[in-house]
This record gives structure tokens, C-alpha cells and sequence, in this order.
């Protein structure tokens, strides 16, 4: 199959701001966006192609027609293996853990979540939690929550742009406010929150917190988490997701193993494989199917990420 563009599916959360749309070309119905899915095949989302032999179906449609467009040996009833995101936080999101996978899938019969983030931009002095900032017991991470004062002993870092930190399920973390970045995860949606700051929503009521299950999940130790498999353009490689970050002018290919797909991140370029050619711009994004039989390039000044599996 030719390479396709997808529509994103916009989240509106209490922590959200306007950089995706003012940096990020985004258009939603609303004045701040939290969350862009730019690859997503999930309950909760949906990309929709908007180019091609499948223009109009949804991601999730147009796999369960075409599985050979993720790889050789995805089959029509598998779950789409990951979640494409951009989240601009203007406020701190909550400080979460999302599950491993067996547990996901025994208590929430959906997978767990290992994810990864790669920063777009910050504001000075912006950063995230990481992790504890040393051993705890079970016990002292459930007092420190019930007291507020959770925050106290997990690791905090500091951030640059072009950093790319790694989270494995099972690590406490947060997204703190004035950072703008790419997430690739598990096709997951399930987290766990255990502090949110005390936050209401716009009718006044606090968000729910899923304190028993972080206790079950949560890793209470520090972790060795340098992103795996850095190397040249490879940002972060693990088996559940790999990604580069390359400039134009690049040429490649897919073979039967993976899709390939370009978030254009910085300029602009002009994608071009076969008889299909795209100008993307910044925040736009190509789709290029595991079973395309051409060579694909971009030309331009662009910078790209290129994610697969």
C-alpha cells in the first residue's frame, strides 16, 4: 500500500495549553489542547487516513482490512502495537505509574505501558519526575501520598530540548508544567494517579485516584533508565518501539517487518515515494505501510522523527 497522512485525535485535559496550536499547526474546537494522538488505533482514539485507497477509515479500520500495512505477521485481530502522541503541558500533569503487562491484562484486560519521551521544547526551569530519589518500603511510598508529600522523594530532572527519557511501566513519573513533547508508548491507556496537586476540575471536583493499584505496580526503588539502544540517529530502541531523529535531506524504506512513521518536527520537507508526494510541515505527519514496495525520501530542511516498531 502507499504511504498515507493521518488526523490526529485531540484530547482536552485540565493541564493543557496552546503550543500545539500556535507551534504545531493543530486545530481543535477548543482554545488549549493537552494531548495530539498522532498514531493511534485505539478505544479511546482513533487516526483517521487521509490519503489513499483507505482515505476516510479509521486506523483501526483500515488494519483489521490491511493488516500487512503494520507487518508480515500482525493479524488482523491483533491490537496495533503502539500510541503516537504530542502533549504541551502547561500545568504539571498528575504524578502517575502505568502497569506492567501481565497485570494489565489480568485486572484491566488491556495491555500495560512502557513509553518514552522525547522533548519538543521547555520553559526555563521546567521539569519531570523520574522515579524515586532512593529505595522506599511499600509502606513509606503510601504515607508520603496520603500526606501530600510524595513529591519529596522522587527523583527530579531537570530538562533540555532534545532529551529522551525512558519509563518503563512499573516508574513513578510526571510531565511537570512548561514542556512541550513526543510520547511513543504501548497502545495503552491505563494509569494509575496517586497526587494531583489538589487540583478541581471546572465543576469543582477533584480527579480520581487509583492509589491501591499504584501500590501494586510501583516499582519503590531507583532505576537504571537511560533510554536503551542510543546510537547515531537512534534515539531510543527497546521491543516495544524504536525511533530516530534525522534531517532532510533522508532516504529509506520499509520492509515486511514495520511501518515506518515521520512526525516532522522542525521546517518543513517534502515527502516523496512512488507517485505520492506530501509537503509536510511542522507537526504533520506520514505514514509509510510495512508492504510499500518503493524507496521513500524527504527533501527540504526538515527534522523528523521516524518512528516503528
Amino acid at each position: 500500500m502507499l504511504p498515507f497522512r493521518l488526523r490526529p485525535v485531540y484530547k482536552y485535559y485540565l493541564w493543557g495549553g496552546t503550543k500545539l496550536i500556535t507551534d504545531y499547526g493543530k486545530h481543535p474546537d477548543n482554545d488549549t489542547l493537552a494531548e495530539s494522538w498522532e498514531l493511534a488505533s485505539h478505544k479511546d482514539g482513533d487516526s483517521v487516513i487521509l490519503d489513499g485507497e483507505c482515505t476516510g477509515l479509521t486506523l483501526s479500520e483500515a488494519v483489521r482490512e490491511h493488516p500487512a500495512i503494520v507487518s508480515s505477521s500482525f493479524r488482523a485481530d491483533e491490537t496495533f502495537p503502539i500510541l503516537v502522541k504530542m502533549i504541551d503541558a502547561k500545568q504539571p500533569l498528575s504524578i502517575q505509574v502505568h502497569p506492567f503487562n501481565d497485570y494489565a491484562r489480568r485486572v484491566e484486560h488491556s495491555k500495560g505501558k512502557t513509553e518514552a519521551w522525547y522533548i519538543l521544547e521547555h520553559d526555563e526551569g521546567a521539569f519531570i519526575y523520574l522515579g524515586f530519589a532512593k529505595n522506599v518500603s511499600r509502606r513509606e511510598f503510601e504515607q508520603a501520598i496520603m500526606n501530600n508529600t510524595l513529591p519529596e522523594i522522587l527523583r527530579k530532572v531537570y530538562v533540555k530540548d532534545n532529551d529522551m527519557f525512558f519509563i518503563p511501566a512499573g516508574t513513578i513519573h510526571a510531565i511537570g508544567a512548561g514542556i512541550t513533547l513526543a510520547e511513543f508508548q504501548e497502545n495503552s491507556n491505563i494509569t494509575y494517579r496517586v497526587y494531583d496537586y489538589g487540583r478541581r476540575d471546572k465543576d469543582g471536583n477533584t480527579r480520581e485516584l487509583h492509589i491501591a493499584k499504584a501500590l501494586d505496580v510501583t516499582n519503590t526503588f531507583p532505576l537504571n533508565i537511560t533510554p536503551p539502544g542510543q546510537r547515531g540517529n537512534v534515539i531510543v530502541s527497546c521491543n516495544k518501539f524504536h525511533v530516530e531523529r534525522v534531517k532532510a535531506p533522508y532516504s529509506g524504506r520499509t520492509n515486511n517487518d514495520s511501518f515506518k512513521f515521520l512526525m516532522c518536527i522542525e521546517g518543513s520537507g517534502e515527502f516523496r515515494c512512488g507517485d505520492v508526494s506530501f509537503e509536510l510541515v511542522k507537526g504533520e505527519n506520514v505514514f509509510v505501510p510495512a508492504d510499500c514496495e518503493n524507496e521513500f525520501s524527504v527533501e527540504g530542511a526538515g527534522e523528523f522523527l521516524i518512528i516503528q516498531v
